[in-house]
């Protein structure tokens, strides 16, 4: 979309607009004391002339909801409530079967040209990465194996695949320990607890601004919900974001945040004199890749021992991420495997016979209700799995540029390596900044290939980017409890 920004006034005008829808639906004070949703419909013309007007609908809650259980999942309680609050979940589930299957048959029915889930993005995707994410597809794996390794330091009861289990591994606390530590490590005691979340977005946050992902002047506001996924808004673009989170610090929470950060990157570094739809226009497997790409830093050992985590517990961490990376891609794949699958299908009983033989095949008890319902972000699983393929080509052109590191066998931040030279840090930087098709993924690649005064293989060794945890440090954040 190329809409012609009118004057400098307009383009402040619609974004402050856009801000306050944002923040009006995280339940924050907008700017301006007029309700946005009202300053929006009053500002519908303009809005259709610069293509926002399914954008600003869907923040409005005017586009056709996504199927969704209303009762929230409570990964906080002992087995037993954990169990109780999974059974009510698949209870919603189930008797959302048939909204699913009607919501899936609307939108394979309205689909024209592009595939049906490309109606799941509020803007345009373009053509190019639509053909890449239709086109990606993976086996379907037993992941038993894992998700009965995670268990089992654990003392679950039952089965170690039990579906009311899966997604509390899934979240790495089938590997925490008594005290909060992580188990399963070369020693049987439980190993120090993880940073509290407070410190690790204090820590992280800081590491983005040395790299200068995130501009100096830019507002990071941090929303603090329990049990909710993390993800990032973008406010006032170039100017703020919002950063969701859940109150828990698990694992995973390292990668989460490095991987939200990505995309915070991504808003605070689109130029300012970009026409505005572009500010607001992200290209799945872009984004998704690159988030890929700073979340698989965490995988370090060297780079989780910047963030004052003993060297015991910082392997534990990197095996999990590598076991939880597999884990994540094959349920993904089953994903795509069921989409293909719900093509032949008929009726909701038959889409639920076709969802129990994908589950079947990997080797979880699980709920078929439920792999049915993640059917309505098969975009988001797509851009994930053409992400990671994206991300390795990242990473080899990074690695072929700066070198790869290998003091931990993971090229991932420690040793000599990419992620240790200011001159990657600036390609990258550079690379996030263009918008339109410069900005495509292979524009991407292409801006890493820019000539520069790098050779290859001679990595130079700049500054560390981490230090030591400040125990009395905080960040300035929004904090929401509910």
């Amino acid at each position: 979309m190329t809409a012609a920004v009118p004057d400098a006034a307009h383009v402040v005008y619609v974004e402050d607009l856009l801000a306050d829808l944002q923040l009006e639906r995280a339940g924050l004070p907008g700017r301006d004391p007029l309700p946005a949703a009202r300053r929006a419909r009053q500002a519908a013309a303009e809005l259709a002339d610069l293509g926002l007007s399914r954008f600003v609908a869907e923040l409005l809650g005017e586009t056709a909801p996504v199927p969704a259980p209303a009762s929230v999942l409570d990964l906080e309680a002992d087995e037993d409530g954990r169990r109780a609050s999974y059974g009510i979940w698949c209870a919603e589930a189930r008797e959302l079967t048939g909204e699913v299957w009607r919501w899936l048959i609307e939108r394979r029915r309205a689909a024209g040209e592009l595939p049906w889930w490309c109606g799941e993005s509020a803007l345009p995707l373009p053509h190019d990465s639509v053909r890449r994410l239709a086109e990606v597809t993976a086996p379907v794996r037993d992941l038993s194996e894992i998700a009965a390794a995670w268990a089992r330091p654990a003392g679950l009861r039952g089965s170690a695949t039990a579906e009311y289990n899966w997604r509390w591994l899934l979240l790495g606390k089938g590997v925490l320990g008594p005290s909060g530590g992580l188990s399963g490590g070369a020693s049987s005691e439980a190993l120090p607890p993880l940073p509290p979340l407070n410190e690790l977005i204090t820590l992280l946050v800081g590491q983005a601004r040395r790299r200068g992902l995130l501009p100096p002047a830019h507002q990071v506001k941090v929303l603090r919900r329990p049990n909710t996924p993390s993800m990032v808004m973008p406010v006032r673009l170039p100017g703020s974001s919002l950063l969701s989170l859940p109150t828990a610090v698990t694992p995973v929470t390292v990668q989460y945040l490095q991987h939200e950060l990505a995309h915070l990157a991504e808003h605070a570094l689109r130029p300012a004199d970009a026409p505005l739809v572009e500010r607001w226009t992200f290209d799945p497997l872009r984004s998704e890749g690159w988030a890929l790409l700073l979340e698989h830093l965490a995988g370090s050992t060297a780079f989780l021992a910047r963030l004052g985590i003993d060297e015991e517990t910082a392997a534990v961490l990197a095996r999990f991420y590598a076991e939880e990376e597999r884990f994540s891609r094959g349920l993904m794949a089953a994903d795509l495997a069921l989409d293909t699958d719900l093509a032949g299908c008929r009726t909701s009983a038959e889409a639920l016979e076709a969802a129990s033989a994908v589950a079947a095949g990997t080797g979880l008890q699980w709920a078929p209700e439920l792999l049915l319902l993640r059917q309505t972000r098969v975009l988001h699983w797509r851009s994930y799995l053409a992400g990671y393929a994206w991300r390795d080509t990242i990473r080899a052109e990074l690695d072929a540029r700066f070198g790869d590191g290998d003091d931990d066998g993971n090229s991932c931040g420690g040793g000599d390596s990419w992620a240790d030279r200011d001159e990657a840090w600036a390609l990258l930087r550079s690379a996030l900044a263009r918008t339109g098709q410069a900005g495509s993924p292979a524009g991407f690649l292409d801006a890493l290939r820019l000539p520069g005064p790098t050779p290859p293989h001679a990595p130079a060794r700049t500054r560390t980017y981490l230090q030591e945890p400040a125990r009395t440090a905080r960040p300035r954040s929004h904090e929401e409890a509910r």
